[in-house]
């Protein structure tokens, strides 16, 4: 049988992106199971009633484990889509409720930031490598930044632990197998770092998550890198990634550094 696979998406005031990036995950030529578990991260904006739009109401799951989030919660699902609204909290919260929902069921995870979109054959080109080399934990691929003027492939070199320790040459909408995520697991149960990207709504406080994430990984798994450009990238102007400085990264380079 091949891998049950969950694509997670947090979502804070994109409503403007959100449903391309649902649908591109629910037109992927991947041949076995896959759900979509997006987290509306509290958005001011339409976001939630999109989401509406295509999902039931029903009772927050029980099994659902929260590390670090005890807000409200509201819980939708149609089909293959899982969404959840909780307060503004920060992306790195809402990808561990949405991994946590799909925990129980799922055998990879990818990450599909909610103003992006995956090409139909990208889960199926990259679970391919996962289950090809049982060594493998994360696969990723190259992508293309798009904004209304110009559009440009990002492509990101072979992995190397040497030169991930150098810059992040891992893409952030990867897929992981979840027996190498939980050998990751922080102590205190989260999986991404919330003090590496906090809430939205408290403007800029961090996007180094994802880069925390691979370096973690990198110490229990190969990571394998897919030359092909398989998604694409929306340049916004509110892109998290272009709002870093120098005095936000030092801090931060204290947690990774201790990893």
């Amino acid at each position: 049988m091949k891998p049950k696979v969950a694509i997670i998406i947090t979502n804070y005031n994109y409503g403007k992106y959100i449903m391309a990036a649902v649908d591109s995950i629910l037109n992927q030529t991947y041949g076995g199971e896959i759900r979509v578990y997006v987290v509306d991260d509290g958005s001011s904006d339409n976001s939630w009633d999109l989401l509406s739009e295509i999902t039931d109401p029903v009772e927050p799951f029980a099994h659902i484990d929260r590390p670090h989030y005890s807000g409200p919660m509201d819980v939708r699902h149609r089909g293959g889509v899982y969404a959840y609204r909780i307060k503004n909290s920060g992306a790195s919260t809402g990808r561990n409720v949405a991994i946590y929902a799909a925990w129980e069921w799922a055998d990879i995870f990818g990450v599909l930031d909610s103003d992006d979109e995956y090409y139909p054959e990208k889960v199926e080109k990259l679970v391919a490598k996962l289950v090809e080399y049982p060594e493998v934990g994360v696969a990723y691929a190259d992508y293309k930044n798009v904004n209304p003027t110009f559009g440009k492939r990002e492509f990101k070199t072979s992995y190397s632990a040497q030169t991930l320790m150098q810059r992040c040459i891992v893409h952030s909408n990867s897929l992981i197998k979840k027996e190498y995520l939980e050998q990751v697991i922080l102590p205190n149960g989260e999986i991404f770092d919330s003090r590496l990207h906090g809430p939205g709504s408290q403007e800029f406080i961090g996007c180094t998550e994802d880069y925390d994430l691979w370096i973690r990984l990198s110490k229990v798994c190969v990571m394998t890198h897919v030359p092909e450009c398989l998604a694409t990238a929306n340049i916004t102007g509110q892109n998290q990634s272009s709002k870093m400085t120098a005095e936000i990264f030092n801090e931060h380079a204290k947690i990774l550094g201790s990893r």
